[in-house]
């Protein structure tokens, strides 16, 4: 019996020797090489980006923020407006990826330029916006996590003055509020109570918050921007401008875009501004 037991005690260890994983049969992946780009102006606004990463068998994807993500060793890109970009090349292979980022500094406006984000805003031509027909087309809170108030489904009847305004966009860079001839009037705006009045009842030193015509401009970045241009200019809510809510018309209001998308036949922005003390945010839909 001890022979026998001898013997298996031998099978087992030999069992688990063999099973021991041999240096010899581990794969070297390699490692990311660092990633390194170059890029040249074919024009003011079109500009060619080339990998000169050292492995060119490595994936290219480039992130041109707002204008979008491409792939390749080499790709032409259009910047059709003035300003800094952010332009970050990943590559991807065996050993992992890795990424750089530099900045493309773009001096004019492509006067031929109807991209990107002035698709969205203008089709090219003109476009008109309202409020979103939506409970929480006006919301605000302290952070994103938080709703103090955001308006209801019934809101939208009963504020129809806010819901009929109409905000009109041109490829030309020209931006005009139309009221359809009523407001939602509130005490900051010298009123006596919020309710719904006639745009003729807008005080005279708020005149510049009824019907107009104004600019705008299209900021590109993460986020990117949307600033109307133009005393009283404004979306969705009178008060709400960059660092306060205020009392009167102001010079020029730059929003952040949240998102862009498309319900239906139907194109959606939401749009949000820091006023110090929180957040606005706003809701518009095509018309």
């Amino acid at each position: 019996m001890k022979h026998i037991n001898l013997i298996l005690s031998a099978g087992i260890l030999l069992f688990f020797v063999a099973c021991q994983p041999l240096i010899e049969d581990k794969v070297d992946i390699g490692q990311p090489p660092a990633a390194n780009f170059d890029f040249s102006f074919v024009d003011d606004n079109n500009v060619t980006f080339t990998n000169t990463t050292a492995d060119p068998n490595f994936i290219a994807s480039w992130d041109m923020g707002s204008l979008g993500v491409y792939s390749g060793n080499e790709v032409e890109v259009n910047f059709p407006f003035a300003g800094d970009y952010e332009v970050t090349l990943s590559v991807f292979g065996r050993g992992g990826s890795t990424s750089t980022t530099k900045t493309v500094t773009i001096s004019t406006d492509d006067p031929d330029a109807c991209s990107g984000l002035m698709i969205f805003m203008t089709d090219c031509s003109e476009k008109t916006w309202k409020l979103n027909p939506d409970a929480g087309a006006l919301w605000v809170g302290p952070d994103d996590a938080t709703t103090w108030w955001a308006n209801s489904a019934e809101d939208v009847v009963s504020r129809a003055c806010d819901w009929n305004d109409e905000y009109i966009f041109s490829d030309e860079g020209t931006y005009q509020y139309k009221s359809q001839g009523d407001l939602w009037g509130e005490t900051y705006m010298g009123f006596g109570s919020d309710q719904c009045y006639d745009m003729s009842e807008l005080p005279s030193d708020r005149a510049d918050w009824g019907d107009g015509s104004h600019s705008f401009e299209l900021i590109p970045g993460s986020p990117a921007r949307l600033r109307v241009i133009g005393n009283g200019a404004f979306l969705g809510l009178r008060k709400a401008a960059n660092g306060s809510e205020v009392m009167f018309p102001q010079p020029e209001v730059t929003y952040d875009i949240l998102d862009m998308r498309t319900e239906g036949s139907t194109d959606i922005i939401e749009l949000e501004v820091n006023f110090g003390g929180g957040l606005w945010r706003f809701t518009l839909a095509s018309s």
